[in-house]
């Protein structure tokens, strides 16, 4: 059991960074196979998915803290969020990071709200039931 649980996570983590990867469909599999582990395996994906938020999030500090210099970036091949997400994370602060958990935009919400300076408490806290939220969904969709 131990294995699920660090699968999901790990699954859960790279899904949540720049790189692809297909966490519900595990975590799915995983609730169907365990039943009565659905609690465990809610926590291990959606502690995963909000590290892989956060680690983004701060790729976002970093990115800021470098300044106009993106030639960093551009080696480890992240683009810059497009400038309409980066004037509703103007508009609304953190809050929108509660839709981190969209594929391809959660990503990019996550980055701009690092770049932009957004409050860090705040935003983590956001990632986290945002994504909780996702895969709680999905599990009480699986029960």
């Amino acid at each position: 059991m131990l294995a699920s649980f660090s699968s999901l996570f790990v699954a859960g983590l790279l899904s949540a960074t720049l790189l692809p990867g297909a966490s519900e469909l595990l975590f799915a599999q995983q609730v169907l196979a365990n039943p009565s582990q659905g609690l465990w395996l809610w926590l291990a994906v959606t502690a995963g998915n909000s590290v892989g938020g956060a680690i983004t999030f701060f790729m976002g500090v970093g990115l800021a803290q470098l300044g106009a210099s993106w030639q960093v970036a551009q080696k480890l091949r992240i683009r810059p969020p497009k400038a309409t997400i980066m004037i509703y994370m103007q508009r609304y602060g953190s809050w929108p990071l509660l839709l981190s958990w969209l594929p391809v935009v959660g990503d990019a919400l996550c980055l701009a709200a690092g770049m932009l300076g957004c409050s860090r408490w705040l935003s983590l806290l956001l990632i986290v039931v945002g994504k909780a939220g996702r895969y709680a969904l999905l599990l009480l969709l699986l029960s």
